[in-house]
């Protein structure tokens, strides 16, 4: 009888919430659904012809619009394309296009290039498009076909790897793909790298397949610096060069980079002109850094705890480098940091581990990771607008020592002590971090010591940014 009475009050508590959109609790309501909603449409080919039609060598792209229907904005949108069927061989594109922040009711415009090389044959290629937003609303798959026409020559040479004209690898050597189309009989195909003859068709076979007259294949030796490529065909009655790649070999491996990047401004109380700009500004040069970004603007504990869970997951797997930036209201309380979401409602002291994000959860996870390397920035030494109610609390945040090898923690201002909000665009601290972060050639360690001489200097000695390393090994933001 009782498991009967529970099932149907779960069941009935189920249907208001359906029904209404909210539970409601004394004087305070708690909505439900506060989520933001993608949707994908008005996809179309753009193409030079205009004809709907990607032609064999032909300028195009294929344009869509992303609408957020739902009730919060969209965080760090992209979207991600892939082919599902049909010829695949004719067609290189973006993968994944950065869109940024999508408002409540907003609609932004994106644009996917498309590279179609010579068609194997004539048909149809069907795409894939999902919008992906940082905290896992992603949008429902969307579905288009795009009419691929081959290109009608005697002879010519189309590119498998590299597909695009210029690729960056950190190996030796390289593995070159091609297929060769000809109406008649090929007589010689020859690989040049870099103007040398390195290889042809008496070194190599070529292969018929049943979507190419001629498929070639072959691993080529890179010198450092820029390799350009080229094949050269003749049959009876022409001879082509094919378009030049270019593969640029460094010897420097491409490390994974992953930012979790917060700012917090929209307190309801003592709220914060700079924080959320900076978070912005931090995550979109990280961006051009060919950092990933996690980027959480105004979030709340839930939002933050779920940026740190995702930060940690890919770090453990792709490990490499990790960077935590953080701005927005940080306390201190008995000697321990806390980072303090929006929506806090901190009344007492013994109410702060509870209703804020501490400090040492971030660097676990980061330690805990397998990164080679830590990088913790806390723009976040104000002054504590709840010290009244807390007698453990303290100006600014108090110190953190780097552990284990790797780790690198830098603070606005010097521990114990206070950095002003700002009355710019952005704080005097990453206005400075910004710069110097974008400067070729600045080691980690000179790219800090380079913003406490700059913040130092234009603050009139009133700030002091301060750093713990305990840093194995070189790391550069731009070589």
């Amino acid at each position: 009888m009782k498991t009967k009475l529970i099932f149907t009050l779960i069941l009935i508590f189920s249907l208001s919430i359906n029904i209404n959109a909210q539970i409601s609790s004394g004087k305070k309501s708690i909505k439900l659904n506060n989520a933001p909603a993608l949707v994908i449409n008005d996809i179309i080919l753009v193409d030079e012809n205009n004809d709907q039609i990607a032609d064999a060598g032909e300028s195009c792209f294929i344009k869509l619009n992303v609408q957020n229907t739902g009730k919060s904005d969209a965080k760090t949108v992209s979207i991600k394309t892939k082919i599902i069927g049909g010829i695949t061989d004719a067609l290189s594109f973006e993968k994944s296009v950065h869109v940024g922040n999508i408002a409540i009711g907003e609609k932004k415009e994106v644009k996917i290039p498309l590279n179609p090389g010579i068609s194997l044959k004539d048909g149809l290629s069907s795409f894939q498009f999902v919008a992906q937003e940082a905290n896992g609303y992603d949008s429902k798959a969307a579905g288009f076909d795009i009419k691929v026409q081959a290109k009608l020559v005697p002879l010519a040479v189309n590119w498998y790897y590299p597909v695009m004209p210029t690729t960056t690898v950190n190996e030796g050597t390289y593995l070159i793909k091609a297929c060769v189309l000809s109406s008649k009989t090929v007589r010689s195909v020859s690989l040049y790298v870099n103007n040398q003859l390195i290889s042809d068709s008496r070194a190599f076979k070529l292969i018929k397949t049943n979507t190419c007259d001629y498929y070639m294949e072959e691993e080529i030796t890179l010198q450092k610096g820029k390799n350009t490529v080229k094949i050269v065909a003749k049959n009876s009655k022409t001879t082509v060069t094919s378009e030049i790649r270019t593969i640029d070999y460094t010897e420097v491996a491409f490390e994974h980079r992953l930012a979790l990047v917060i700012g917090n401004s929209k307190y309801k109380t003592a709220a914060l002109r700079n924080p959320e700009n900076d978070a912005k500004a931090m995550a979109n040069t990280l961006r051009e850094l060919n950092f990933e970004v996690i980027e959480i603007i105004n979030g709340d504990k839930n939002a933050m705890r779920k940026g740190i869970r995702d930060f940690y997951t890919e770090l453990s797997v792709k490990r490499g480098v990790g960077l935590f930036y953080y701005a927005g209201h940080g306390i201190q309380v008995k000697g321990e940091n806390f980072l303090v979401p929006i929506n806090h409602d901190i009344q007492e002291e013994y109410e702060v581990p509870d209703r804020t994000i501490r400090v040492n959860e971030v660097l676990g996870a980061m330690e805990n990771s397998g990164t080679r390397m830590n990088i913790v920035v806390l723009d976040a030494c104000r002054n504590n607008p709840y010290a009244r109610s807390m007698r453990g609390g303290s100006r600014g945040l108090a110190q953190i020592y780097a552990e284990g090898s790797g780790s690198i923690i830098a603070y606005a201002t010097a521990p114990g002590s206070t950095a002003a909000d700002g009355s710019g665009q952005n704080g005097l601290y990453t206005q400075e971090l910004l710069k110097a972060i974008k400067t070729p050639g600045l080691e980690i360690g000179m790219v800090f010591r380079r913003v406490l001489t700059n913040v130092k200097k234009q603050s009139n000695g009133q700030q002091l940014p301060w750093t713990n390393s305990s840093i194995e090994g070189e790391f550069y933001f731009v070589k």
